[in-house]
Order: structure tokens, then C-alpha cells, then sequence
């Protein structure tokens, strides 16, 4: 797709990939997309990638978060230019396209950084089958016939020997009100799709309070340190109902 003068040539196999990952990150930093677009076979050279992103930058299809510190790299987000540009090469969704009033706002910063080094964690160990993120998921419930019950955080296929194993990825950073967990447990008992959910937390007191607010739900829920995770992965102890002592991850999948 060639621009005025001054414009640039995008590049389908390249270009396109960089910015649906961007959105779908909804904020993401320079090192995390780089090593994302390796794992997606899009781009594996450093140089071609940091010109890439500083063509997409002047172009205006991505932006700087400013303000943003402790992410070790520049952060980025997508721009209505951006999402113009994926809607003309059929990259759409419903719940972040060029029409939306607000963009991602940057108190959600941290929150996508920690899933971003959540999935880079997996796919570096070779874990990783398919990861669907929360912009997906919520396009997908909005037009589904039978939508999840909740709008997770993401919802991932890993690897368990030979066979492919899926749960539901919510990461709590923060706590919620009291008529907001009424919703969760609503919407948690009432799933049928998918077999097993895991909440990750941003510490201890975030857990306690988590797996009180959330006991009474039957179905197959898991609680763990967002940081204990990110470096034993499916070998984490995680907290389940009505075992006190834990239970490993990947036992819990199969």
C-alpha cells in the first residue's frame, strides 16, 4: 500500500503482523515486540526491526507512551492510523477499530506488560500452542453465537507432553469491588467452554483476598504469583479449592 509523498510502502508480511500485535497487546515494549515477532516468524533481525518500528512511529500508526517507566524499552500503542491501515488489510475487531472513541488509556500499561512477559515466558520454554488475547476474546464474544461467559485476560493453548492443553488467563493486579467479584463468580460458574482458569496475581495479599472472594465458584480455578509463574510456568504450585497444600500447574491440566 503505497502513501503520498512522504509516506511509506507497508509491507503485508512484515508491517501487518507488527501492528495486530500492538493492538492486541494494547500496549507492548520495544524488546517484548521484538521478541514476540520472533516467536510469530514475522521478523528475527534486531536492525530490520528497529527500522521497521521507526518507520511505523514517523508514519504515526503506532505511539510512544509517555510516562512510562520500569518497562526497560520504549512502550508502544496503536493509533487510529494504525487501525486504519489493519482494517484495509482485513484485520478487524469489534471492540478496538478506527471508530472507537477512546483508545487504550495508560493506566492499563503495567496490566499488558506483565501478560506480554507472561506469554514471551511460555514461548521461551517452548510451551506455548496459541495464545488468544483479551482484544480477540472480547471481539469474539460480542459476535458469537456461544461467546465465553467472561472477557479473559487471555485465553492459551500449551503444550503437556504431546497433547495440547487450554485454560482461561486472568491476571489480577489490583482488587475489585465487591458487587464487581458478584459478576466474576457469576460469570465463572456459569462457563461451560472452557475447562480450567488461571488467576495470577501481582502479590500475596492480592491471592489471599482473590481465592476468599472466589471459593465459592465449583468450578476448576487456579490462583499463583504472576512472578512465580513467569519463572516455573506449568511446574507452579498453584492454589486450588479444597487443597490447602497446592497442586502443580501442569498436573492440574491433564
Amino acid at each position: 500500500m503505497r502513501y503520498a509523498k512522504g509516506g511509506l510502502v507497508i509491507n503485508p508480511e512484515r508491517d501487518i503482523p507488527l501492528l495486530r500485535q500492538v493492538r492486541n497487546s494494547r500496549f507492548v515494549s520495544h524488546n517484548q515486540l521484538f521478541e514476540l515477532m520472533k516467536f510469530g516468524g514475522s521478523d528475527r533481525s534486531r536492525d530490520s526491526f528497529n527500522w521497521r518500528v521507526r518507520r511505523l512511529l514517523k508514519s504515526g500508526h503506532v505511539s510512544i507512551c509517555g510516562g512510562v517507566f520500569c518497562a526497560g524499552s520504549a512502550v508502544y500503542r496503536i493509533t487510529k492510523e494504525g487501525l486504519v491501515l489493519l482494517e484495509h488489510h482485513g484485520q478487524f475487531t469489534t471492540v478496538l477499530h478506527s471508530n472507537t472513541e477512546h483508545l487504550p488509556h495508560a493506566s492499563q500499561v503495567f496490566h499488558a506488560l506483565e501478560l506480554n512477559a507472561i506469554q514471551l515466558a511460555l514461548a521461551h520454554k517452548n510451551q506455548l500452542a496459541s495464545w488468544q488475547s483479551e482484544v480477540e476474546i472480547a471481539s469474539f464474544n460480542t459476535i458469537s453465537r456461544s461467546p465465553y461467559e467472561k472477557d479473559y485476560d487471555a485465553i492459551v493453548d500449551v503444550w503437556v507432553g504431546d497433547n495440547r492443553a487450554r485454560f482461561a488467563l486472568e491476571y489480577e493486579r489490583t482488587l475489585k469491588s465487591s458487587k464487581q467479584y458478584e459478576r466474576v463468580r457469576a460469570a465463572l460458574q456459569a462457563e461451560r467452554q472452557i475447562g480450567c482458569i488461571l488467576y495470577l496475581t501481582s502479590g500475596m495479599e492480592v491471592l489471599v483476598h482473590l481465592v476468599h472472594e472466589l471459593e465459592s465458584v465449583s468450578k476448576k480455578l487456579a490462583f499463583a504469583n504472576a512472578k512465580d509463574f513467569t519463572q516455573t510456568l506449568l511446574e507452579t504450585r498453584v492454589f486450588v479449592r479444597g487443597n490447602a497444600t497446592g497442586t502443580r500447574f501442569r498436573e492440574l491440566l491433564q
